[in-house]
């Protein structure tokens, strides 16, 4: 079976555990210029290096630990949830992550633009949402060996409550 991406032709498959590289976190910190101290919420594990690349980039408040985020997403203080997460659950993440009602910074395939589920989760609060759009194709690391050379969809950095200067962001 084929789905289309991004005008992109894509074999589906039952993988949905990817790994999100150091450049990717680092690329997104430095546009954000996040306080160093904020307490991030890191909730998808994959392999759990993430926790690793966040504090190697000076911030040392990550949670970030193995265990399902549908049981335990209200078991933590934290100020921001940052992640990548399984694209797979995506809606009903967001479906949380709104009701959690605190900012978040989602790595995203850039269709979720045009998803209706999207205003009939967020409702009025749509316009709370932004997007920072990467100055290139993000590429991830399967963590079941398989080493891809190219990743065959775009992706974005989903945003709400971020107070971003503009709704759409370049990097």
């Amino acid at each position: 079976m084929f789905i289309m991406t991004s005008m992109n032709i894509m074999r589906k498959s039952n993988v949905d555990d990817y790994n999100t590289p150091k450049y990717v976190w680092k690329m997104l910190l430095n546009y954000l210029d996040l306080d160093k101290n904020i307490r991030i919420y890191e909730p998808f594990f994959s392999n759990g290096v993430s926790k690793t690349y966040l504090e190697q980039l000076g911030y040392n408040n990550v949670i970030h630990n193995n265990e399902d985020f549908f049981e335990n997403y209200d078991k933590y203080r934290y100020d921001i949830i940052i992640s990548n997460p399984p694209y797979t659950t995506k809606k009903n993440i967001l479906k949380i992550l709104y009701k959690i009602d605190k900012p978040f910074v989602l790595i995203v395939p850039t269709s979720i633009i045009n998803k209706l589920y999207l205003k009939t989760i967020f409702g009025k609060d749509i316009a709370r949402t932004q997007y920072i759009i990467p100055n290139k194709r993000l590429q991830f690391e399967r963590l079941d060996g398989y080493n891809q050379k190219r990743t065959c969809f775009d992706t974005l950095f989903f945003c709400y409550k971020m107070n971003l200067q503009r709704d759409i962001n370049y990097m």
